[in-house]
């Protein structure tokens, strides 16, 4: 681990990283044309809680945001206020017309952290014409796949 991330941890902690991303999300205007009992930004940080936890569907999603558990670690970890998680019908109501640029202000509060902490000097990339980029190491070998598909060759 470099110095530079020595020196502030803190600011890699799943928690920190998770709120600075429940931030993001309160500042994305409501595109509904009027206020709900559900918080905009709500939806959202269910959204994103649901695909950090790798929860496989909205459906399973579904059934288990009213578990008392589920709805505690919403609401203090994700952010969610007063553990309003929206159903999966109405979450792809409100998530699916969301333009996806504001979306990328978490991606850019995220790597803005990272980059300032000096944790991607590593993966720094630099030949020929390509300048100032970095490579980011992908293993999505266990993401998707099907125990009843098989494909022989």
């Amino acid at each position: 681990m470099g110095t530079a991330i020595q020196k502030n941890v803190r600011q890699f902690s799943a928690s920190y990283l998770i709120k600075k991303v429940s931030e993001c999300f309160d500042s994305i205007p409501d595109h509904r044309p009027n206020k709900c009992v559900i918080p905009f930004p709500n939806f959202l940080k269910s959204a994103f809680a649901m695909m950090h936890q790798k929860f496989d569907s909205l459906l399973g999603f579904d059934e288990e945001r009213l578990d008392e558990i589920c709805c505690h670690n919403l609401e203090k970890l994700y952010h969610v206020k007063d553990g309003r998680v929206p159903s999966d019908t109405r979450m792809r109501e409100v998530v699916d017309p969301v333009n996806p640029l504001g979306l990328k202000t978490p991606f850019k509060e995220l790597f803005s952290v990272v980059q300032r902490n000096g944790a991607l000097q590593a993966y720094a990339f630099q030949c020929g014409k390509l300048k100032d980029l970095y490579l980011l190491p992908i293993d999505g070998t266990g993401l998707f796949y099907s125990g009843t598909c098989r494909y022989d060759d």
